[in-house]
């Protein structure tokens, strides 16, 4: 069964559950109403039929008091329907005469009335029985001890009389034995309710009561107007719930269906583009708006979706064109690495042609380090693992320093290069040196790249009151499209990616410079026209600084002992042609190395011959790592320095070297300048030392 079924019942049968009670209810009401009025009727017949019989002795008084008045005394008609049926003159206690009182003076009744009526000389009436039966009596037209007493017999005759008088059936029946005689209403019947009172005999013997039929008036009425009421309410109760259920019908069932409709639409694949009308704020207008809401959400996953899949093939293309690109960035340096050192290995070449092969292969070497540090660079940035380190510089010095360097190339390609002050610099500002550097480099790098003619100018300024400097650097290169500008800070992505580039680059330059600046709180903004050039701008918050330090005194290298170095060192490499590239630069410096080839190794050097001046340890070793193995060495009394020497760069990592022990942390490839001024830094502090503890 359908709802609209099930509700259409559900209204019948209340309504018809209603009307039954309502009926009942009604005909309940009426029908006590009624039973009060019957009885409040009844009370009042009764109350006239007992004055009717007090009317009857009146009127025997009055007919006496007629009959005594004419003076030749007629007799008197006795034909017991409206006159009298006995008459007895009274003188004392004597019968003087009677006239139809056979029946009294035969049983004695006739003497005890006059004996009574002589004791008092008053007025004297009510009921005696004679001859079986009864007469009601009373006394007339009193001269002291002289009455009239007049009667009439309570019979079918006279009852009938009466009856048609006061309009109601009425007999004279004996009190019925053990019980007591009652006024008012003594029993009823489903038509009619029966009134009594009692007539007491005078004479003291059983008394009468006289017993009045009362029908019940209405009842027939009271049916016929509680059968229309109930019809009238049947109808109005029927014209009722069809309305009712037509109106649900529009309002309910009209709208659900709109709801499953839409419903159904969506389920099978239906556009999302379909809405509810919200037409009141009922249930079913939540109901509506909820469903929208649910659309719009919908709706809005599947657009994330969809965007969430162009941006992963997107990325996907793009991260594949970043790792072609690299491979391509990676073996290029590398064809020339391994071409120039086959052709080293063969011997056939000049000295000249030797020094410029080697050359050619330290640039290149020095290319693959720049690319892998990029890679580590955006590793750092989007792991969070940017620090900066802040040391006092001059931006003027590193200004020149970045256009310097950039000059050979840009007169190599004919271009003018300059640098311009639009403002006066401070002398000493404190900054991360090496960040700045490297954005700097990235930007005036690029803009010599991408310029094939024309000129590239460096701008610089100072705002002194928001403590910023700002370089621009402006080129009149191939610039880049407005399209390609949405995208040019983003990783791995090229304005042109295509096979046939003409620039080389793996895409990281931009957005690892950004990301620094941004995390030293400044950034970079770019303005490119396409074939006019680009302009980026670096806006970068510094602190002035009172004075630079002496330009002799290096950052880290105060300890520095010019000259060949002395003291024996525990180098523990597990990688053979390391350990021989590190052996032979500190055993040039006049250093004696003791080689370990893991950590076991250099425990059990270390306790055959502790007296070592310094240790090298390679971090990632089997057996036993070098965390491992400085805890160990520590342990065991070295109290020297400790130089970690490992490819694992990240800040992280150098980290949890000092952590575990390390005085000084060096991240291959290491350079052999570099490896020797740590370690003679780091004798020569371990010989402060000793010398102040001596």
């Amino acid at each position: 069964m359908t709802l609209r079924s099930r509700i259409r019942w559900l209204l019948i049968i209340a309504a018809s559950c209603c009307v039954a009670l309502i009926s009942v209810a009604l005909y309940q009401v009426n029908q006590s109403f009624l039973d009060r009025l019957n009885e409040q009727s009844a009370g009042r017949e009764l109350q006239k039929v007992e004055s009717a019989f007090l009317d009857q002795l009146s009127v025997l008084r009055v007919r006496a008091a007629d009959w005594s008045q004419q003076p030749d005394k007629p007799p008197l008609k006795l034909d017991g329907v409206g006159h009298l049926d006995m008459l007895m003159a009274l003188n004392n206690d004597r019968v003087v005469w009677q006239q139809g009182a056979e029946a009294l003076m035969s049983a004695g009744v006739a003497q005890q009335l006059a004996s009574r009526f002589g004791q008092s000389c008053s007025p004297i009436w009510g009921v005696v029985r004679a001859d079986g039966r009864a007469l009601l009596f009373i006394t007339a037209v009193e001269n002291q001890c002289e009455a009239y007493l007049l009667g009439v017999w309570l019979d079918s005759t006279w009852m009938n009389y009466l009856s048609d008088r006061v309009g109601h059936a009425l007999y004279v029946r004996d009190v019925p034995a053990g019980t007591s005689p009652i006024r008012g209403l003594a029993g009823e019947s489903s038509d009619a309710l029966q009134g009594r009172f009692p007539l007491p005999d005078y004479l003291g013997g059983a008394p009468l009561e006289v017993v009045v039929e009362l029908p019940r008036d209405g009842m027939g009425t009271m049916y016929t107007s509680v059968l229309a009421m109930v019809a009238i309410m049947v109808f109005l109760t029927g014209l009722t719930v069809f309305l009712v259920n037509l109106r649900i019908q529009t309002m309910l069932f009209g709208r659900l269906k709109m709801v499953h409709n839409a419903v159904r639409s969506i389920a099978r694949g239906g556009a999302l583009d379909q809405r509810l009308p919200v037409l009141s704020d009922d249930e079913i207008g939540e109901l509506a708006m909820d469903f929208n809401s649910m659309v719009d959400s919908i709706e809005n996953a599947q657009n994330q979706l969809a965007e969430a899949r162009t941006q992963a093939e997107s990325a996907s293309k793009t991260k594949s064109q970043f790792l072609a690109n690299m491979s391509h960035e990676i073996r290029t340096p590398m064809t020339a690495i391994l071409g120039y050192t086959e052709l080293l290995r063969r011997g056939e070449l000049s000295h000249q042609e030797q020094q410029r092969y080697l050359t050619i292969i330290q640039h290149n070497g020095d290319a693959l380090l720049a690319l892998i540090n990029d890679v580590l660079d955006l590793s750092r940035i989007e792991a969070g693992q940017v620090t900066c380190e802040l040391r006092v510089f001059s931006p003027q010095d590193l200004l020149d320093e970045v256009v310097d360097s950039l000059h050979l190339r840009a007169r190599e390609k004919g271009l003018a290069l300059e640098l311009n002050l639009a403002s006066p610099l401070p002398s000493a500002v404190s900054g991360d040196v090496f960040r700045l550097r490297q954005i700097l480099m990235n930007l005036a790098g690029n803009a010599v790249k991408f310029t094939e003619h024309g000129h590239v100018s460096v701008q610089a300024s100072w705002d002194q009151m928001e403590q910023t400097l700002k370089v621009r650097v402006q080129d009149t290169g191939i610039g880049i499209s407005e399209s390609q500008l949405r995208s040019i800070f983003q990783p791995f992505s090229q304005a042109d990616s295509s096979h046939s580039r003409r620039y080389a680059g793996t895409g990281l330059g931009l957005s690892i410079a950004r990301e620094l600046a941004r995390a030293q709180g400044g950034d970079i903004t770019v303005f490119s026209q396409q074939g006019k050039g680009s302009r980026f701008e670096l806006t970068l918050p510094l602190v002035a600084a009172s004075a630079l330090p002496e330009r002799n005194e290096v950052p880290g290298t105060s300890h520095v002992t010019e000259g060949p170095l002395s003291g024996r060192v525990l180098l523990a490499e597990d990688n053979l042609v390391n350990r021989l590239f590190v052996r032979k630069v500190l055993e040039n410096a006049g250093l004696t190395v003791v080689e370990a080839e893991n950590g076991k190794e250099a425990c059990r050097e270390f306790s055959d011959n502790p007296d070592f001046d310094l240790i090298v340890l390679d971090m990632q070793m089997p057996e036993m790592d070098g965390y491992q193995t400085v805890v160990e060495l520590r342990d065991r009394g070295f109290n020297g320095p400790v130089m970690a020497l490992t490819a694992n760069v990240l800040e992280m990592d150098r980290q949890r070297c000092l952590d575990a022990g390390c005085d000084e942390f060096l991240g291959k490839p290491v350079r052999i300048k570099e490896l020797i001024q740590t370690c003679s830094r780091l004798l020569s502090q371990a010989e402060t030392s000793l010398d102040l503890e001596s």
